[in-house]
């Protein structure tokens, strides 16, 4: 079978339970209910405060964040813990390392198998903004849930960028929209598929990534891990799987 009919079929992970799929589903709904929730406070913010010039100033914010935090998640994962760890290893972990064993796996899930544990994720953050935020009363609770809300749509879009960057022939909005840098490309992703895997780690679009890699930031940052965390190798992945010596 072709990689274009693999797109075309989709389907979930062979590896994803059916109760977990299921709670990916259930995952993805609330998701989409309580952003409408927290939208409609938003609009009565809106209403109350303005700050409408404030908006493309939090889309970016929010854009970026994701962005930085889908790295550190990414690094985490392919560095630390085990699939074998409860509820985050067989959800969360095992996803990450199968990737690198199989790159090009991940055009072949649905959109609830891509999507549905970014939604799992946001789900407690949203929640706890929508019933301990005073969106619609400051100004303050107004601004941050409107910075929340687009934080978590782009979480929630990460894995779909991803996705669309191990596509050899993504559709032609998606290709225009990764040639001019607004979400994750296959040429730049392709840099943290080259051996020994340990860059590159933002998923969104990218923007950080050149910044971390000059600055050995997760090199760093897992260095420093390692000599603190108990039970944990203190060798770097790329020296114990003599990546350097390559």
């Amino acid at each position: 079978m072709s990689q274009q009919q693999q797109m075309t079929e989709g389907g979930p992970r062979p590896e994803t339970s059916r109760g977990h799929y299921i709670l990916e589903v259930l995952g993805i709904a609330a998701f989409f209910v309580l952003a409408l929730f927290i939208a409609v406070d938003i609009y009565h913010g809106m209403a109350n405060f303005g700050y409408l010039w404030l908006l493309p100033l939090l889309v970016l914010l929010a854009y970026l964040a994701a962005d930085l935090i889908s790295g550190i998640v990414h690094f985490l994962a392919d560095n630390f813990g085990s699939p074998e760890m409860p509820v985050i290893g067989p959800g969360f972990i095992s996803g990450f390392r199968e990737h690198h064993v199989d790159p090009a796996g991940i055009v072949t899930h649905d959109f609830v198998d891509t999507n549905g544990n970014n939604c799992l994720v946001s789900l407690p953050f949203l929640l706890l903004v929508w019933i301990a935020v005073p969106i619609e009363t400051t100004v303050g609770g107004y601004l941050f849930a409107a910075f929340s809300l687009l934080l978590c749509f782009a979480v929630f879009l990460t894995n779909q960028f991803h996705k669309w960057a191990h596509m050899q022939d993504p559709p032609s909005t998606v290709a225009w929209l990764q040639r001019r840098g607004v979400i994750l490309s296959r040429e730049h992703h392709n840099v943290h598929h080259a051996s020994p895997y340990d860059t590159y780690y933002c998923i969104t679009v990218g923007f950080w990534n050149p910044l971390l890699d000059r600055t050995r930031f997760f090199e760093r940052t897992e260095r420093l891990l390692r000599s603190i965390i108990p039970g944990t190798d203190p060798r770097l992945r790329v020296e114990r799987e003599g990546s350097l010596n390559d």
